[in-house]
């Protein structure tokens, strides 16, 4: 049987094929996917705080990358899936989440058929239901595994050569789900409101990201997301305050405070489809150009003994030495801590 659709038993495929029109492709920068022997660029949408449009920001973000023609895997972390329920996916029809997905044995006999949804061109879910909550508990089965904090990075390892991009909807809280998010992340982004409160609380949550990514043992890259904007003279004060606090990692796009956006959701649509051209897909638009624009992709890198002499070795330094060369000031090999059990 092949992906399913929102439309539960009736393949995806099969149904868009007889009834759906072909998805528009606006004009503007060209998209290449991920190379082979570099990671799959992935998104980690994080924050404690709930009402900021994490999920809003989760379900368009994926929805534009897809329509321009990436193929793109939305993943729902949190237990609440409202990822599911913002793409029109019927949850009593899920019969297999992300967290299934995770405990299961990583090799070929996994078959991601099973765990995802084809919402539409390019734009795969891997849903999520409230059994999610259990699999971090004390006692739970992701609590059990020796690699607990480090399954979603082993199921995308395994899914990444069928996929460009990536974007992960975390929960509002830092668990164990939270941990693997970040784990599989090659950069965050941090949706903040600019309401009262969000400045402060955007401080706490930077903080709370540099402690993790201490913990993990790797550069993650972190942006903040202006977030539910309206136009007053507060709100323009707060944000502000948040470009002048962080400087370049806020985004020069702000994602403002839309009806569509609601009104999308409710019909189980990104706003790509239910108001194309509207000042909602404009925003989000804006805001993928700019995470195109600042991204460039690492290169495999070849390391090569010396003296090694043999003709591979001589080809690869001849391959070396025709790129572009980077200032080495060391060989850093950090230790992972495995902080599963901290959670």
């Amino acid at each position: 049987m092949g992906i399913r659709g929102r439309f539960g038993l009736l393949k995806a495929r099969d149904y868009l094929q007889e009834n759906a029109p072909s998805l528009p492709i606006k004009k503007g920068r060209l998209f290449i996917g991920a190379k082979r022997g570099c990671p799959l660029r992935t998104f980690a949408i994080v924050n404690q705080k709930g009402g900021c449009g994490k999920t809003t920001t989760s379900i368009n973000l994926a929805a534009l990358y897809a329509r321009r023609g990436l193929r793109t895997l939305l993943i729902d972390m949190d237990p609440q899936a409202h990822c599911a329920a913002g793409l029109g996916v019927p949850e009593e029809q899920i019969e297999k989440n992300i967290g299934d997905a995770m405990v299961a044995n990583h090799d070929d006999s996994l078959d991601k058929e099973e765990y995802l949804w084809e919402i539409s061109r390019n734009l795969h879910l891997a849903p999520s239901t409230m059994m999610l909550t259990a699999l971090e508990a004390p006692g739970g089965a992701l609590q059990n595994m020796p690699d607990r904090d480090r399954r979603l990075n082993s199921l995308l390892r395994l899914w990444g050569n069928d996929f460009d991009r990536c974007v992960i909807d975390c929960p509002p809280n830092i668990g164990l789900l939270t941990y693997n998010a970040l784990r599989a992340a090659t950069e965050t982004l941090i949706p903040v409101e600019t309401g009262f409160f969000s400045l402060r609380g955007a401080r706490k949550q930077r903080k709370t990201v540099d402690a993790l990514v201490a913990r993990i043992g790797k550069p993650l890259p972190c942006r903040i997301i202006p977030s539910i904007h309206r136009p007053s003279p507060l709100a323009r004060t707060l944000l502000q305050r948040l470009q002048e606090t962080f400087g370049e990692e806020v985004s020069p796009t702000v994602i403002r405070d839309h009806e569509t956006l609601r009104e999308a959701a409710s019909f189980g649509q990104p706003v790509c489809e239910f108001a194309p051209g509207s000042d909602a897909e404009s925003d989000f638009e804006a805001l993928v150009n700019w995470l195109e624009s600042i991204h460039e992709e690492e290169a495999p890198i070849v390391e090569v003994a010396n003296g090694t002499g043999s003709r591979a070795a001589e080809l690869a330094l001849r391959v070396g030495s025709q790129s572009r060369q980077a200032d080495i000031i060391g060989r850093i090999q950090p230790k992972e801590e495995n902080d599963g059990a901290k959670f």
